[in-house]
């Protein structure tokens, strides 16, 4: 059967590698023949069709026999009996014409036939002796694994003999969207940072280290710490160390400038010394004095004239000493507070360990989607997807993890979102799908698939169309569904 909608998946009794010994037509008791049986969907309706030939059907001159059509899940969760077709004996069919309220049932009749003596003068088929059966539906989920049978009530009496009912076909119509994943772009280099800031103690005015003093075994040990957790994967490669030391603003600006610089390339050397770093490994820079920090601290202090002390710092003298100097002699309360509450934090050490992560095998890289994620790139992750079955809790759950360890990554959001609709969830989809801001043909046909779960079907169809003109292939099959 040839049709402008989408026949998904139909198994009629003609298919003969489906049901061994069916017919592609079916004979029943009163040697009616039923064929062309179909279950055809489209969007939210289902259309049962059958082709009704009663030319060699006996049904005696002053009887009748009526067809009851059953439509019903497989499962057994849900059936619909259809509108029954009457076919009478000519002699049954003028006496109801004379007495119609004879009728044997009053149920609504989908047609009633009358069994014609064949002309033998003329071969030709008899066009009344053939009816077209066709029953639309609104469509519901226990359809998608359905059935079509006919029952016989060859009396007219209303009793059906179990003998007489007849399987026509069956059929899958659940729609199943196709969607399109796309591979994430390699990552040759899998470049990785480790970032901490510490709160080193020096003497006054003094540049040099001393391991011991004050808190610097809690802060230089949180360094170490750091490092090691690289250093000592053997996953992992340290291509660089950067360090950057800051000065408050309490006092000048040169003696700041040495201080900064000279106490951030001691702890240069001292990480030199123990770990053997080449020196050009450990990068350095420093800030003479943290005005950035100071204003941080400022926006979200309780001071009742921060607000001046703020526009004091963005408007005051061009000279950072006499700024300084300012604005402890304007605001001598708040420059207290200052001086003990923010500026030891703004003396400070900021590092940052860039590393590579070494590529892993595919059987390693299934392991650690579960243990360490991220290890893993995207290309990685995806590799190990295409292990398991689309759909799967596993191939669903590698797009989860994906996503969560690449937030802001557009491809890992589309995947999140095409695992999300296999499995029906429209919702979240378009919320992974809003952060993809590009429209790209897989993107668009994601958000068509959403709004089409979503039975919005206009909209769908505008995200559908969009996908095509990428010409892509799981939008060809989708549109088929909306047309």
């Amino acid at each position: 059967m040839k049709s402008k909608k989408t026949i998904v998946s139909l198994i009629c009794a003609a298919s003969m590698t489906v049901f061994s010994g069916v017919n592609a037509q079916q004979v029943l008791q009163s040697r009616t023949v039923v064929d062309n049986a179909g279950i055809l969907r489209h969007r939210d309706s289902v259309t049962v069709s059958m082709r009704i030939d009663i030319s060699s059907a006996e049904i005696k001159s002053g009887s009748s026999v009526i067809l009851h059509p059953r439509f019903a899940s497989l499962s057994g969760t849900g059936s619909a009996y259809l509108p029954p077709v009457e076919i009478m004996g000519r002699k049954r069919s003028i006496y109801v014409e004379r007495n119609p309220e004879q009728k044997f049932l009053d149920a609504d009749m989908y047609a009633v036939m009358v069994k014609r003596r064949k002309d033998r003068k003329n071969n030709q088929a008899d066009e009344s002796q053939i009816l077209d059966y066709a029953v639309t539906l609104p469509y519901s989920e226990w359809m998608d694994s359905s059935s079509l049978s006919i029952s016989e009530d060859l009396c007219g009496c209303g009793k059906v003999n179990p003998a007489g009912t007849v399987s026509l076909c069956n059929a899958d119509i659940a729609f199943t969207p196709r969607l399109a994943y796309v591979v994430p772009k390699a990552e040759p280099v899998k470049t990785r940072e480790l970032s901490g800031r510490s709160y080193l103690d020096f003497r006054v005015n003094r540049t040099e280290i001393d391991p011991s003093y004050r808190k610097n075994p809690v802060e230089l040990q949180r360094i170490i710490a750091s490092i090691d957790t690289v250093k000592n994967d053997t996953d992992f490669t340290i291509t660089s160390i950067e360090i950057k030391g800051y000065a408050s603003p309490e006092g000048s600006y040169p003696s700041n400038r040495r201080l900064a610089e000279g106490r951030t390339e001691s702890l240069k050397k001292y990480l030199i010394d123990r770990y053997g770093f080449p020196s050009t490994t450990i990068k350095s820079s420093y800030e003479p004095e943290n005005w950035e920090g100071l204003v941080e601290y400022l926006k979200t202090s309780t001071l009742a004239d921060k607000d001046a002390i703020l526009a004091h710092i963005e408007n005051g003298p061009e000279d950072i000493d006499r700024k300084e100097r300012e604005m402890k002699q304007k605001f001598p309360q708040s420059y207290k507070v200052i001086l003990n509450d923010c500026y030891p934090g703004l003396r400070r050490t900021d590092y940052r360990i860039d590393y590579v992560i070494r590529s892993f095998k595919l059987d390693e890289a299934k392991e650690l989607v579960k243990t360490a994620p991220q290890r893993l790139s995207l290309e990685e992750m995806f590799a190990v997807a295409q292990t398991y079955q689309p759909g799967s809790e596993d191939f669903n759950h590698v797009f989860d993890v994906a996503v969560r360890m690449y937030p802001y990554d557009e491809t890992a959001n589309l995947n999140a979102a095409n695992a999300l609709l296999e499995q029906g969830r429209a919702e979240e989809a378009l919320r992974y799908l809003d952060r993809v801001k590009s429209s790209v043909p897989e993107a668009e046909n994601a958000r068509g698939v959403a709004y089409l779960l979503l039975k919005d079907y206009e909209q769908a169809k505008q995200h559908i169309e969009k996908a095509l003109e990428g010409i892509l292939e799981a939008a060809k099959h989708n549109m088929e569904f909306l047309k």
